[in-house]
């Protein structure tokens, strides 16, 4: 007597992940029933330069912070639609926004360069540079701090 198994083997699952810079949502893929998410919020600006002080010494702006950084695990519907919000990057000493996405935790934007706001270099957007926020002033020119770096989403699924 011949014996027949109705258990064959499953197909491995893939692994995928996904970065999201723009956008506001994403459609969860068939098979998916978690996503894990994470959330970057935007970098704050840089502060300006004051220029040279009453003494006649100059000092630099602040350069701003990153946005927090928030990983979570996210109960997904395959077929679901989630919206997502990725915080911009602040512009000179103003702070960077928040990044959202339903059903995970908030990621909070960093924090702008504390002094003057008087134009520094831009911060870089991403993962490979974790303190994205802008540059600050340069020294006793007087300029502005840079804009921060925006925020983004990183989502890793198997399917």
């Amino acid at each position: 007597m011949a014996i027949s198994s109705s258990n064959a083997a499953a197909a491995p699952k893939v692994r995928k992940v996904e970065t999201l810079t723009s956008g506001t949502s994403w459609t969860v893929p068939t098979g998916v029933e978690f996503v894990n998410a994470t959330l970057i919020g935007g970098g704050g600006g840089g502060s300006g330069s004051p220029g040279l002080n009453n003494a006649g010494t100059s000092s630099n702006g602040a350069d701003g912070l990153g946005g927090q950084i928030i990983s979570t695990t996210v109960t997904t519907t395959p077929g679901a639609s989630i919206a997502y919000a990725i915080g911009a990057g602040g512009a000179a000493s103003t702070a960077g926004g928040t990044t959202t996405f339903t059903g995970a935790t908030s990621a909070a934007g960093g924090n702008a360069g504390a002094g003057n706001s008087a134009t520094g270099s831009a911060g870089n957007a991403g993962l490979v540079a974790l303190n994205y926020g802008g540059a600050g002033g340069t020294s006793n020119n007087g300029t502005s701090g840079g804009a921060g770096g925006a925020g983004q989403i990183i989502l890793e699924y198997w399917v």
